[in-house]
């Protein structure tokens, strides 16, 4: 029954089918059935895919990434702690099921787009985002443009969090942190710290 639940939330949020004043309420229904469920994805191979974004866009990245890190059936993790090296149609990794199937690899959308927060905005123009969160220490990925390669990387550090993020020639970039911190950049390699008290040092490499 929460696997029914949880994907008549997931669709309707995804695909904007919601009434404006409705949407609060939906997003709270599907916090709740995330937590009820203590975090396992039971969405069922068409909601899958949306069910961390559709989280994200409901603030609610936190849950989201409590979901990614479940490490019981049905989970991602569950699929790595049974020696899965590829995404599973199935969480139990039947012989008779793909061992390569799109509905639980969607997964590398979001940790593209959200935990390392890079994006295709434009031809030859990018939005990085990255959201910090869960159990990780940091975070690192590539996209490897017509222009070169896109860099997003967090590290959790003593002092904060710290950011490294590339931009290749002939681009350009909105940069936001996940205190609001907002800056267009050209091309070259960049750092910041964000600190405990939320302030940001910016160091051109």
């Amino acid at each position: 029954m929460i696997r029914i639940v949880k994907a008549k939330l997931v669709r309707p949020l995804a695909l904007n089918l919601i009434d404006a004043e409705l949407k609060p309420a939906f997003e709270e229904r599907l916090s709740k059935a995330v937590t009820n469920r203590d975090y396992c994805v039971g969405t069922g191979f068409l909601s899958t895919p949306f069910v961390l974004p559709v989280l994200s866009n409901a603030g609610r990245t936190d849950l989201a990434y409590k979901m990614l890190e479940n490490e019981k059936i049905p989970g991602w993790l569950a699929e790595v702690k049974s020696g899965a090296t590829t995404m599973w149609e199935d969480w139990e990794g039947s012989k008779y099921a793909s061992r390569n199937h799109y509905a639980q690899g969607a997964v590398c959308e979001w940790l593209f787009s959200t935990a390392a927060g890079i994006r295709v905005t434009g031809a030859n123009h990018f939005q990085i985002m990255p959201v910090p969160g869960g159990s990780l220490t940091f975070a690192e990925a590539k996209h490897r443009s017509i222009y070169g390669e896109v860099l997003s990387r967090w590290e959790k550090m003593p002092e904060g969090i710290s950011y490294q993020i590339t931009i290749p020639a002939n681009t350009t970039a909105e940069i936001i942190l996940s205190n609001g911190t907002q800056q267009t950049v050209t091309t070259g390699t960049y750092r910041w710290l964000k600190s405990q008290g939320d302030t940001n040092e910016c160091i051109i490499v």
